[in-house]
Order: structure tokens, then C-alpha cells, then sequence
């Protein structure tokens, strides 16, 4: 099977130029807006596609825990660290710098591998954090008793001595050490405040940044083994048997309030959180978003395809007496079906390189005003590409309707 040559289809289209203007027009507007749309929402989902490590029907997060003096004292942290782990079904307490889905306290570690890579990432610490999460250990150990460090932002700061080891997830460390040698590797602190020396590596942890998961660096997370000792607002990480969460954050809010009663600024309660229920919650605009995105590109791939398709037919119908005087010439169904795919194929090509710079420079701009990420442009030829093959189903019937135009059309015609 040939292709039609080229010639005789650019010269029918200059005969009929209006009809593959209004379709190239269409599929312009189509491509600059389809493009766009399909990376807003392949950024939106791109998070809800991570696992994120922690061990479903488990975990409860405590925070809002507010000090009335201002800062927690090491005494009170461990208290409530003890009453919480004397409840039934509780397995595992660990007060925490850092909460997944939580923002009230958290920090941002910005550090550099010895092949200069850097990039920023989600602190979590506590002592024995890791195990209250849940988060699965893949390469090398946890944390020794011995290297905890106090943590006191009573000072003002975090002050992280040199040389103390930190667990990163496996996107990091893939990120720091595309090598596969993270273990034993030294990441030097951006400010030249010190370095950090890699001990293990667990499989999955997202960051607590909502805002920094849509860049590709939604696992970018490592645990520091900092021991909490004064913080304004104290936070735990409590794991629960599955069977009995319910009855433990009952239980905990009782506990809490009974522990921290007097302490604890007025007016603020407590809060003890499913981490199921702060994911859906803090997902909940991502979602939504899908939802708009999604109907977006439906309904603009849909009224696209009816609009080539109509236009197409009215085309087709125009041309009636060439079909007939081609077909009594000795045309065969097949190559009036080419002819007008191959017809389409040029037009939509038409509309889609001037809707690729359109999409470019769409996205441009709204990197400009609202911060949006750039488009990458592998996107460009794979949304010229989708929009080409939409073109042609589109014209598909039309053109089978221009190949049943019997040759008897041409004489009725004259």
C-alpha cells in the first residue's frame, strides 16, 4: 500500500482552503490547551502514585500540643511519652521534629554529595522514629543509643554535630549516590556547618512539604537521630495494633489532657490523628483537581474529534462530484480512504506545530505569574502525536463515506 503523493493533496486543499483552515485552527487551540492540561495532571497525580511508606491502620499522629511556658522541658516530653506508651495497643511512641502530613514543626536539610550533587530534603527526627513509623529498613541499620543527639530549639536553631549519621529513603539516596554506594557516604551541609554520614536507607517516606511534591522530590526525606528536648510545640509519632487504633486515640486524647492539662496553652486541644485521615485530607485539593484536569481533556479530546469529524463530512460533501469523477476514473474505495486520511494528516500536522508553540509558550507564561513548573518538551511531539492520531479517527468515517460515493455521482453532476 503507497502513500497518495503529496502534490495533488496540497493542491486540493488550496482549492477548498477554508475547511483545513477551520480544522487546523481547531487542533492549534486543542494542542496548546491539551498539552498543558495533561502535564498539570500528571503532576497532580504523580504523588498519589508514591507509597509512602508507612504501614497502613497504624499509625496516629499527636500535635498542637502547645506549651504554656513557651518550651517543653525534657521532663514532660518523656512523660508524655511514657503515658502514651502505657496504653493498650500501643507498640511503639517516639516524640518527633517532624510528622509525615504534619507542617507545625519540620525543617529543611540542604546538603551535597561528594560528586557536588545537592538537593533539599525533609528532616524528621526522633528517637525512635523510624520504628513508630513503620518504614521499612533496606539497606544497612538503624540508629545506636549512642548517637542521639539533644535537640533544643530553645537556642534559637538546630544545631546538628558533625559527622552525625542520618537514614535517607531509597529516592534520595539514589538521587545523592546514582551508583548504589550510599552507605558510608558523606553529605556536606550546604552552609559548611558540618556533614552527615549515611547509615541506612529505608524503602519509602514522603515529604511533610505539600508544597515540594510535584518537582519529582516527593520522597526526598532522611531521619536525623536527634533526641527532642525543648521544643515550643510537641509532637509523637505513636504506632497502635490495627485492631485497637481507635480505642488507643480515645485514649490518648485522655492521657494527653490529663498529663499536659496544666501545662498546655488554653484554647488550643490536642489533636490525635489517623495518618489515613490527614493523607486524604491533605490530598483532598490534589484530587479534585484530577477530577477538573481529567474533564478537561475529555471534553476537549471529544469536541476536537466531533469537530474534525464534522467538518470533515461537510467537506466530503462538498466534493461529491470529484469523489464520483475519481471513482469513474478507476479510483478504488481504498485509495479514496488514503487520499483523505492523508488529506487530514496534513491539515492536523498544520494545526499542530503553530498549537505546539502555543503550549510552549502558554506554559511559559504561567511559569512567570503562578510558579508553575516547566513543560518538559518531550510532551510536545507526544501530544503532536496523540492529536494526529485523534485527527485521523476522527476523519476515519468520513473519509469510508467518501469511498461509498458511487462513480454515477460524476454524471448526475454534469
Amino acid at each position: 500500500m503507497s502513500l497518495p503523493p503529496l502534490r495533488p493533496i496540497l493542491a486540493a486543499l488550496r482549492r477548498h482552503a477554508l475547511m483545513p483552515a477551520l480544522v487546523a485552527l481547531q487542533i492549534c487551540i486543542a494542542c496548546a490547551i491539551l498539552l498543558n492540561a495533561a502535564f498539570e495532571l500528571q503532576r497532580q497525580v504523580a504523588p498519589l502514585l508514591v507509597d509512602d511508606g508507612i504501614p497502613p491502620g497504624r499509625l496516629l499522629l499527636v500535635d498542637q500540643l502547645v506549651s504554656r511556658e513557651g518550651m517543653w522541658r525534657p521532663a514532660q516530653i518523656r512523660a508524655g511519652a511514657d503515658a502514651l506508651r502505657a496504653l493498650p495497643g500501643v507498640e511503639a511512641v517516639a516524640p518527633a521534629l517532624g510528622l509525615p502530613m504534619k507542617q507545625s514543626m519540620s525543617f529543611v536539610l540542604r546538603t551535597r554529595s561528594p560528586s557536588g550533587v545537592v538537593a533539599s530534603a525533609s528532616g524528621f527526627v526522633g528517637e525512635g522514629l523510624r520504628e513508630a513509623l513503620g518504614l521499612e529498613l533496606v539497606q544497612g541499620r538503624d540508629f545506636a543509643p549512642a548517637e542521639h543527639f539533644d535537640l533544643d530549639l530553645s537556642t534559637g536553631g538546630i544545631d546538628i554535630p558533625p559527622g552525625t549519621p542520618v537514614i535517607l529513603t531509597e529516592a534520595l539516596a539514589r538521587h545523592y549516590f546514582p551508583d548504589g554506594d550510599a552507605l558510608g557516604g558523606r553529605l556536606g551541609q550546604t552552609d559548611d556547618s558540618g556533614y552527615l554520614v549515611v547509615v541506612g536507607v529505608v524503602r519509602h517516606l514522603l515529604r511533610y512539604q505539600l508544597d515540594a511534591l510535584d518537582s519529582g522530590q516527593a520522597e526526598f526525606s532522611m531521619l536525623l537521630p536527634g533526641r527532642i528536648v525543648s521544643v515550643p510545640v510537641l509532637t509523637y509519632a505513636v504506632r497502635a495494633d490495627p485492631a485497637q487504633r481507635g480505642q488507643v486515640r480515645t485514649a490518648a486524647l485522655a492521657a494527653l489532657s490529663r498529663e499536659f492539662g496544666a501545662s498546655r496553652m488554653s484554647g488550643i486541644d490536642p489533636s490525635v490523628d489517623a495518618y489515613e485521615t490527614l493523607r486524604a485530607a491533605a490530598f483532598r485539593p490534589r484530587r479534585a483537581a484530577l477530577w477538573l484536569l481529567g474533564t478537561v481533556i475529555a471534553v476537549m479530546s471529544v469536541v476536537t474529534a466531533v469537530g474534525i469529524a464534522g467538518l470533515s463530512a461537510y467537506w466530503v460533501e462538498q466534493r461529491r462530484r470529484t469523489i464520483g469523477i475519481r471513482r469513474a476514473l478507476g479510483a478504488r474505495r481504498g485509495d479514496i480512504v488514503r487520499h483523505f486520511l492523508a488529506e487530514n494528516a496534513v491539515v492536523v500536522g498544520a494545526g499542530v506545530l503553530p498549537g505546539m508553540i502555543a503550549a510552549y509558550a502558554i506554559n511559559q507564561w504561567l511559569m512567570r505569574e503562578y510558579e508553575i513548573a516547566r513543560l518538559p518538551l518531550a510532551y510536545l511531539p507526544l501530544g503532536a502525536l496523540a492529536l494526529w492520531l485523534l485527527g485521523l479517527c476522527a476523519a476515519y468515517g468520513p473519509a469510508r463515506r467518501a469511498a461509498a460515493v458511487a462513480p454515477a455521482v460524476a454524471a448526475r453532476g454534469a
